[in-house]
């Protein structure tokens, strides 16, 4: 009996100081520093925006955030690095549509998106710009319609692979004007507006880091935009809703997760320190020049739009019969 008694006095002593490490722990965070993983090569609009917020970060926390890339399959690469990663708030990803949702529907994942995440802030959205070259001859979506109708296959469109939400977008389109478009993949989204410039593909819907540097200088031209509203930094640009693709809305969530069990004290502070970064007017500033919109929920409120996405984009996928590489 005595035994039995000092096992379970030593089992409570040892759980009281792991609660306490743990919550310890938790108080000093963050003292070294953290890794922001981007799921996706440099030049695309995660990149950008994972960029933005490891610099605001890094001035809010006072530690070192570290950009990783770790681009491959949409995604799930990074996601499942992420997966197996310690949960102490020291590795974080910025993801977008695509790794939490798409995914899901493509293929079969190493991870559970529902159950193996902190879901913690979200951060931006990411609309798409549907554009191309003065040489194509194309000066609006009719023009463009039109040559798709004319030439079912022909009209083509990059994106940065399978599944990702600019796929998305040119399937959406595809479908909702009855046409035959062909979807070409690159290895990113800056290889993807290169090989638009190159006239290698009909269109492109770059994202805002992508594609709107190649735009302002006069190299490509939007034709609309793929938000269900306009962009508050890009109102000339009308948005496919308008111009007559009535519900035509094509943007990928973007915010931050990490792995699952992540200390409660570490998440709340994480979500707190992006709030306040999203709340300064220069950020969000920064963010709309980029081409982004800023966007501001909690982690359930991000979880849970993700959930929509998977059933929105899974059915779409499902009627475009999308297969991944």
């Amino acid at each position: 009996m005595k035994s039995l008694r000092y096992i379970s006095v030593w089992i409570i002593s040892f759980c009281t100081f792991i609660n306490c490490t743990f919550a310890y722990a938790a108080d000093e965070w963050p003292n070294s520093p953290i890794r922001l993983i981007v799921p996706f090569a440099p030049g695309g609009g995660v990149d950008g925006a994972g960029r933005m917020l490891a610099q605001a970060l890094e001035e809010k926390l006072k530690v070192s955030v570290i950009v990783d890339n770790k681009a491959g399959a949409n995604g799930t690469i990074a996601m499942n690095f992420l997966r197996q990663s310690k949960p102490d708030g020291y590795t974080l990803s910025m993801v977008s549509t695509g790794a939490l949702d798409v995914n899901m529907v493509l293929m079969t994942l190493p991870y559970d998106p529902a159950k193996d995440f902190t879901y913690i802030s979200s951060f931006v959205k990411f609309p798409f710009y549907l554009s191309v070259t003065p040489e194509s001859g194309i000066k609006s979506l009719n023009d463009l319609i039109t040559m798709a109708k004319a030439n079912p296959g022909k009209v083509t469109y990059s994106s940065p692979g399978v599944g990702n939400g600019i796929h998305l977008a040119g399937a959406m389109l595809s479908q909702m004007t009855g046409t035959q478009m062909t979807h070409v993949p690159y290895k990113g989204a800056a290889p993807a507006a290169v090989a638009l410039l190159a006239n290698e593909v009909t269109f492109t819907f770059g994202s805002g880091p992508s594609i709107l540097n190649f735009v302002d200088a006069g190299k490509a031209n939007v034709l609309a935009t793929s938000n269900l509203n306009r962009i508050p930094n890009r109102p000339n640009y009308p948005t496919l809703n308008e111009l007559g693709l009535k519900g035509y809305d094509c943007s990928s969530l973007g915010g931050v997760v990490g792995p699952a069990g992540m200390p409660p004290e570490v998440t709340t502070k994480l979500y707190k320190a992006i709030d306040e970064i999203l709340s300064n007017k220069a950020m969000q500033e920064k963010i709309l020049k980029a081409g982004l919109v800023p966007w501001q929920v909690t982690g359930k409120q991000f979880e849970d739009a993700i959930a929509v996405d998977r059933k929105k984009y899974g059915e779409l996928i499902t009627a475009a019969n999308m297969k991944s590489n």
